[in-house]
């Protein structure tokens, strides 16, 4: 069904959650990977905020584990959809329809801040950096996942009407190695913990991986990957 005026933003999100698609609920491998990577970091933590929050899957597991969780997203579909359901679940969950980049939180302070799949979706990405650091408490946590070594030109499309070309999943960037990553954070954070996702649960997915880095050290292939890390915040320079 086409809605008028709707956002792109918008448009994905109600696809995910009313077309059948099953991307949603498959990803909520990936986010217990990194929920139980990041886990023991929560002991000194009792605020969390989640920038691009999905079907709040990861904000449910945050709030259940006693921390005071604030939601933020750029689709106005799943703020609405999702602060609905929250309070028909009597979660006291604060949602924020925003784009991250723009957004002015200065009188919140975070000591955990998670974006997964979220930067490389971000054009304004040095901005919605600094507003993090803004954000976060001085000893706090930056968790992400973000694809390394994507070719963004092999997922470029064409609108057959307008002409415009552009990543058929929405990536504005590309990030090919640690080095660049560090530069884009700054000196405030140092990555404590990073390494590969991969949720694996099935034989399959064992025997995927397995035959995945024979190939990547066969071949020296610089393939796509997910990876994640955990930076911690110093201070501000």
């Amino acid at each position: 069904m086409y809605i008028l005026n709707e956002t792109m933003e918008d448009y994905y999100a109600r696809l995910n959650f009313e077309a059948n698609r099953t991307f949603l609920i498959g990803n909520r491998g990936k986010i217990n990977y990194i929920y139980n990577k990041s886990r023991k970091y929560f002991k000194n933590a009792s605020t969390a905020c989640e920038v691009g929050i999905g079907d709040g899957y990861l904000l449910r597991l945050l709030y259940n584990s006693g921390l005071k969780v604030v939601g933020i997203d750029i689709s106005n579909y799943v703020v609405n959809r999702l602060r609905d359901q929250f309070y028909e679940e009597q979660f006291d969950i604060k949602l924020i329809q925003e784009d991250f980049s723009r957004i002015n939180l200065q009188t919140d302070k975070f000591d955990l801040f998670f974006c997964l799949d979220v930067l490389e979706h971000i054009v304004n990405l040095r901005k919605a950096i600094e507003n993090i650091k803004n954000n976060l408490s001085i000893g706090g946590l930056l968790i992400v996942t973000l694809p390394l070594n994507e070719n963004l030109n092999n997922k470029m499309v064409m609108c057959p009407k307008c002409h415009n070309k552009f990543h058929r999943i929405g990536h504005y960037h590309s990030f090919d190695s640690i080095e660049e990553i560090n530069q884009l954070l700054g000196p405030e954070f140092k990555i404590i913990q990073m390494g590969d996702v991969n949720p694996i649960s099935k034989p399959s997915e064992v025997i995927y991986h397995i035959g995945r880095n024979i190939w990547k050290n066969i071949f020296k292939n610089k393939t796509t990957r997910t990876i994640y890390f955990i930076a911690k915040f110093n201070k501000r320079r």
